[in-house]
């Protein structure tokens, strides 16, 4: 068996899955909601009915992906059955990288779904204008689920105990989504009680900006003049603030925590 085998044995799994066919009705639910409140909520407009589907993202995206990963490899782990898929001919890291995928795909195929029926409902009530980007909406939106999914997994891989486990998912999505901005703050504040003249530093800023919801904004700027993402631009901004480091800001939120999930797995007792 390969990792693909695992993915797709993990999605196999999850569309038999009562859990599953929630999520997909209740993400259509919210979409399509959105996509008809919209009209007497909104501007009427297609890029003002993007600007608000980000902030729907926004709000289930991270807490659905931490869900669906953070006890994907621990109860495996406990019930037994990983030592089992471990005696075949694959590796802990092809365990970790189709689990990783699988849960992925589970999350990310019917919040895409729902999000394209609200995008083309959108461009029939609301007009064209912009709906070419929308494409560049859903690939910005892939890549910042994926990111909590992989943190999640490799927190599943990384620690045994149910405890720690819960403790830390709660900790990784309130740290991600509502308090990295107020540490860096907080850290840049500590620094000005000693030195006045230090000003925002490029440092605090990138680390404003290495948040996943900071560089999911970013990311949509190539797309659409939403405000968030417009937070940065100026003149003599660095060369950080621009979108292509957002890319690799997320895609290294996929791969860093799978790399060291998987460097845990290899070396922990199962």
């Amino acid at each position: 068996m390969s990792w693909r085998d695992i993915a797709r044995k993990d999605v196999h799994d999850a569309s038999r899955s009562r859990t599953l066919w929630l999520l997909l009705g209740l993400l259509s639910v919210l979409s399509g909601g959105y996509a008809i409140a919209y009209a007497s909520a909104g501007d009427g407009t297609f890029a003002g009915f993007v600007t608000g589907s980000v902030g729907l993202v926004d709000g289930f995206l991270p807490i659905l992906g931490i869900l669906l990963g953070y006890r994907s490899i621990s109860d495996d782990r406990t019930d037994g059955s990983l030592l089992l898929s471990l005696s075949l001919p694959q590796s802990r890291r092809e365990v970790l990288v189709g689990t990783a995928v699988g849960r992925t795909v589970t999350l990310l195929v019917p919040t895409l779904f729902g999000l394209s029926i609200a995008g083309l409902y959108a461009a029939l009530r609301y007009g064209t204008t912009g709906a070419i980007a929308y494409p560049w909406f859903l690939f910005a939106t892939a890549l910042y689920g994926a990111s909590f999914v992989a943190v999640a997994v490799a927190l599943s891989a990384s620690v045994t105990a149910d405890r720690r486990i819960t403790y830390g998912a709660v900790g990784g999505y309130l740290l991600l989504v509502g308090l990295w901005r107020p540490l860096s703050s907080f850290a840049v504040a500590f620094l000005h009680r000693f030195d006045t003249s230090l000003g925002t530093p490029d440092w605090a800023l990138f680390l404003q900006l290495a948040e996943p919801g900071e560089a999911y904004a970013r990311l949509l700027h190539a797309g659409f003049d939403i405000e968030r993402a417009n937070r940065y631009v100026g003149d003599g901004v660095p060369a950080f603030v621009d979108w292509w480091v957002a890319l690799v800001i997320l895609v290294g939120w996929i791969t860093v925590p799978l790399l060291i999930g998987s460097r845990q797995l290899e070396s922990g007792d199962l």
